[in-house]
This record gives structure tokens, sequence and C-alpha cells, in this order.
């Protein structure tokens, strides 16, 4: 069940943003961050949104949403950027952002959190950045993915190997923000 669904149940059933408030327990504010999508609901409030709105499609498995899979993100070197949709995995979690998608990692800059050949999830529309935060960055067409660091503000490669090397924000190198990284997924040693 997502927010749009949510405040259509709540305007059928005759509910303000009050009511669900007063159901979770939770200022209205708090309601309107995550009707805005500054906020997102725990699994715990979901439970209780659907059992309050009657919604029982948690078990319906026709109904898992799919994210793309659009390609590969560099976690070394730069790489091009390729965006073609390769694959389909379900969303792990019932309020990923609309536009999210995956992309499986290639490289060994980011193995202290996902190992060559994990996937992550990406957030195009979370582009703030924010300390110890994971991004997707984008520099002449090729991206990497690397996490945060402010004072001096840079983006770290968190690696086993020494090789990589921090990028420094304002240095040489232009860049943008793809998206922030969500989630992760990947195989497990045997």
């Amino acid at each position: 069940m997502d927010i749009d669904e949510i405040k259509a149940r709540m305007a059928a059933n005759g509910y303000k943003q009050v009511d669900l408030a007063n159901l979770l327990e939770l200022a209205p504010n708090k309601i309107s961050k995550a009707f805005n999508g500054e906020r997102r609901f725990t699994i715990g409030e979901m439970d209780k949104i659907r059992s309050w709105l009657g919604d029982t499609s948690e078990h319906d498995t026709a109904r898992v949403r799919m994210l793309p899979v659009i390609g590969q993100v560099s976690a070394s070197r730069w790489r091009e950027a390729v965006r073609t949709t390769t694959d389909e995995m379900p969303a792990p979690d019932p309020q990923m952002p609309k536009a999210a998608f995956a992309l499986d990692v290639v490289g060994d800059s980011m193995n202290q959190f996902v190992p060559d050949g994990g996937r992550v999830i990406v957030d195009p529309e979370d582009k703030a950045l924010y300390p110890r935060r994971f991004y997707v960055i984008e520099s002449g067409g090729e991206t990497t993915f690397k996490r945060f660091f402010a004072d001096p503000a840079r983006l770290e490669p968190c690696s086993t190997n020494p090789a990589h090397s921090p990028i420094v924000v304002g240095g040489e190198i232009a860049f943008l923000i793809v998206g922030r990284v969500l989630w992760q997924a990947s195989r497990l040693p045997d």
C-alpha cells in the first residue's frame, strides 16, 4: 500500500490526517511529512494502517512491486554509465520511493558495505548530501558509488583495498549526484 492508496482509502472512508495521526499516536506534522515523502512509515505503522483501512494485500504476491535494474555502477574507478533495463527485482520495502531503481556493483572500492557483484537500490529524487550516507555520482557520462563525508567535503571509498582514493567535493572533478543509495543486497559467501 503506497501513500496515494492510503490517501484514497482514507478519503473513501471519510478519514482525515488527524484520524491517522491519532491511530498511530503521532503528531499531525509527522503524517504531513509522510504524505509529502519526507518521512516513511515504519513497518509497525503500516501494519496498523492496513488493518485500519481493511487492506489485506500484503499477502498478495501478485501485487509485489518490482524495481528495474538499469545497469551497473562502478565501485572502483569512474565507469561509463549504462542505462538499460536488464532485470527486475522485488522492492524490499513497501515504502520504497516510486522512482527507485537498482544497479549492480562492479569493483571493490565499497566492499566493506557492498561486495563486487552486489546490488544497490538508488533513490534518484534524494540528492542532498548528508555525512556518512551513500551516493551514486556521475561525471562526464561515467558513474561511481561512494560514501559522503564532511570536513573536508569528500566522497570516500569504503574498501579493504588501499589503492582507492577519495574524491574531493569542489575539486577538479565536476560531478552530479545521481541519487542516494538506500539499500544493498548481495549473495552471502558459500
